[in-house]
């Protein structure tokens, strides 16, 4: 895709844009609350796995839709929580407020995260200086806006949507070429096995064996 111009973004301080607060926690410990058949996903404080630490039989807590990061580990575990969810110490919520509450959505938070993220990463927060909810709450980000100047979700929605397409058909192409590679491993093996070839003159630097498709037909 091509590189975007950023040059009419507009800034925004990100606790103008969310309330940002601790998500609801069980007060178990990890033997109690993680069930190896369960169904309800918990956030924990790590940078894999969408922050997923593992699969619970208790109620969730918190509704999917928002977006959570650790204040106890490094600022890459941010992460869009597209599912309901437990929440767990140390991991905060960040819900939408003000007056545009009601105008994000899946796609425009995933925008909004990717850029959330770089910002943080960049400002060099670790186990030491760590990425607290204070820190969130003043960081500022740069967001495309309309005319208006408003934050343009139209344009963020419509950019991941382009981008979800572009991936998708990537990974078609990708499944398409190990398919292919797969089936012809797989056909040279089972002609070594079963069928006959016949020599075949070329020039010297492109001599190969030829095999006769027909000769495999049960």
């Amino acid at each position: 895709m091509k590189k975007i111009d950023t040059t009419t973004w507009k800034s925004f301080r990100v606790g103008e844009l969310f309330d940002i607060h601790p998500t609801k926690a069980y007060k178990f410990t990890n033997s109690i609350l993680f069930d190896k058949n369960g169904t309800n996903p918990v956030v924990v404080n790590s940078s894999y796995n969408n922050g997923i630490g593992g699969y619970t039989s208790y109620p969730t807590t918190e509704k999917g839709g928002i977006v959570t990061f650790s204040d106890t580990t490094s600022a890459d575990a941010i992460f869009y929580q597209s599912e309901d969810f437990v929440g767990y110490p140390h991991i905060q919520g960040m819900y939408p407020t003000g007056k545009y509450k009601d105008c994000w959505s899946e796609k425009s938070l995933l925008f909004f995260v990717s850029i959330f993220r770089n910002r943080a990463i960049n400002s060099h927060y670790d186990y030491v200086n760590k990425f607290t909810r204070d820190s969130a709450k003043e960081m500022v980000v740069m967001l495309p806006v309309d005319k208006t100047g408003n934050p343009d979700f139209a344009y963020m929605e419509e950019y991941m949507q382009n981008l979800g397409s572009a991936v998708s058909e990537e990974l078609r192409k990708l499944r398409f070429y190990c398919n292919g590679k797969l089936e012809n491993f797989c056909c040279r093996r089972y002609i070594s096995k079963n069928c006959k070839t016949e020599s075949v003159s070329y020039k010297r630097s492109d001599r190969k064996r030829r095999w006769n498709p027909l000769c495999c037909k049960k």
